[in-house]
């Protein structure tokens, strides 16, 4: 056992190491866990996806599995073959690369995403380039914050780390605040350009967007608050970052799965193309049986979709509804 008795003070802050530490690594397993049953659902649910969204999804999940096996690694070097040696308790082993490296790295991706899907809505670069500018900064700290960590070789001396680490959790919830005041004023200024059909629809995305972000932002300024509030119990800021990552990606995944939900209703009502209904007439001559539809152009195809892109295009697509006629299905516009 390393001797400790020289330093009362950090052998105390050792000792503090032990709760938060333990308790971000079953964060980070928990939060393994349930991105495992969504990919599944996704990877069950969405086949025909883009091959740039599977890599998306698939990308990611590979990511975290790393970080979970690096949380792993760590849990064993502190907590099994480092049990009762308090030094070894204090070296940072994996912690510096698999943390704040891999954090930064899946939240630059993520947002990354959501600046595209900004761009899709507002066919402009400059709000999705200044979110990318910020996340890339972001990004960077965290890569600093990683190899400075190595480089100091203890846990208690994450507090020194001043400078990089507030770059990376404060770039981290701006880019996060961003896009979902970006995303959630361009998607309520689309809804009065919509058919009314579609407002619950946008309604949704809208709550799905803050709920998603605030959850990764929240944990960011939490993070935030306690790495400088609590500076001499610095690794209070354990548990949180933690699992930024793993809350990134269980988030996405979400937003993807959430589709499944307004596609089981279209196939329950039967309306996966257009809405419309069918009634018969009767010819006063020789009473044929002659039945119309009428079909407004309303897709409800389009709830199937969040990508959103139908959103930017559709307000220019408003033609004529149509009667179609018999079995040779020819439209007459009116």
């Amino acid at each position: 056992m390393g001797d400790t008795t020289q330093c009362p003070a950090i052998s105390a802050d050792i000792a503090l190491i032990t709760g938060p530490t333990m308790l971000g690594i079953c964060l980070n397993w928990g939060l393994m866990g349930v991105l495992v049953v969504q990919t599944y659902f996704y990877h069950i649910s969405f086949p025909n996806d883009s091959k740039l969204i599977k890599s998306l999804v698939y990308g990611l999940f590979v990511l975290d599995i790393l970080q979970t096996a690096l949380v792993t690694a760590d849990a064993f070097h502190w907590f099994v073959f480092g049990f009762g040696n308090l030094d070894q308790l204090d070296d940072t082993f994996l912690n510096s690369w698999d943390v704040p490296m891999l954090d930064a790295v899946i939240s630059l991706i993520v947002q990354c995403f959501y600046s595209w899907r900004i761009y899709v809505l507002t066919s402009s670069w400059i709000l999705p380039g200044i979110i990318v500018l910020v996340s890339m900064t972001q990004c960077g700290a965290g890569i600093a914050t990683a190899v400075q960590a190595h480089k100091l070789g203890k846990l208690h001396l994450i507090s020194t780390e001043v400078v990089e680490q507030t770059t990376w959790l404060v770039g981290s919830a701006v880019a996060d605040i961003l896009i979902t005041i970006v995303m959630t004023w361009t998607l309520l200024r689309s809804r009065s350009k919509e058919l009314t059909i579609s407002h619950g629809f946008i309604d949704r995305i809208v709550i799905l967007t803050v709920e998603t972000n605030g959850a990764t932002t929240l944990t960011a300024i939490v993070s935030l608050i306690l790495f400088l509030g609590v500076p001499q119990h610095a690794t209070l800021v354990v548990p949180p970052t933690a699992i930024i990552g793993k809350l990134y990606t269980n988030c996405l995944v979400a937003v993807f799965n959430n589709r499944r939900i307004p596609s089981l209703r279209s196939a329950n009502t039967g309306h996966a193309g257009s809405s419309g209904s069918a009634f018969g007439v009767t010819s006063p001559r020789s009473n044929p049986q002659m039945n119309i539809q009428v079909v407004r152009n309303a897709n409800f195809s389009h709830d199937e979709d969040l990508e959103l892109n139908y959103i930017a295009a559709s307000s220019q697509d408003k033609g004529p509804s149509n009667i179609y006629m018999n079995a040779s299905s020819t439209p007459i516009a009116f």
